[in-house]
């Protein structure tokens, strides 16, 4: 909607600058070069505001994540804990548990870069 906007009264003021350039009304023209410039630094802000919620986006992704490994995590080791079966104990420990902290040792480095992301959010 508010880029609709934007690209409209883009539009619209370059027509309007192209008809008082052909009737050699250069204050007129100043004034639509004015508006031009504040639609195109609301157009640049409203760019950085799209790449904002993307990075957020991603950051949001990444917490999602870490925190489903962490869940499974300890429902598994709640499995462990209340299994009455040495085997069945062992065979969580060992097949398991094991992958489960494979993809939370890979989730080492998402976990260092979330913290100054999360910084970067928190601004």
């Amino acid at each position: 909607m508010e880029l609709n906007y934007i690209i409209d009264g883009l539009l619209n003021i370059t027509k309007l600058i192209q008809e008082h350039n052909h009737g050699n009304r250069q204050s007129e023209i100043y004034k639509d070069l004015d508006n031009q410039r504040e639609l195109i630094n609301k157009l640049i802000e409203f760019k950085k505001q799209q790449e904002s919620d993307e990075y957020n986006m991603k950051v949001a992704r990444q917490l999602t994540d870490i925190a489903e490994n962490i869940q499974a995590l300890v429902k598994l080791m709640a499995l462990v804990s209340i299994s009455n079966s040495d085997d069945a104990k062992a065979y969580f420990i060992n097949e398991t548990l094991s992958h489960v902290l494979d993809s939370l040792r890979n989730s080492i480095d998402d976990i260092t870069n979330l913290s100054d992301s999360l910084v970067d959010l928190d601004d």
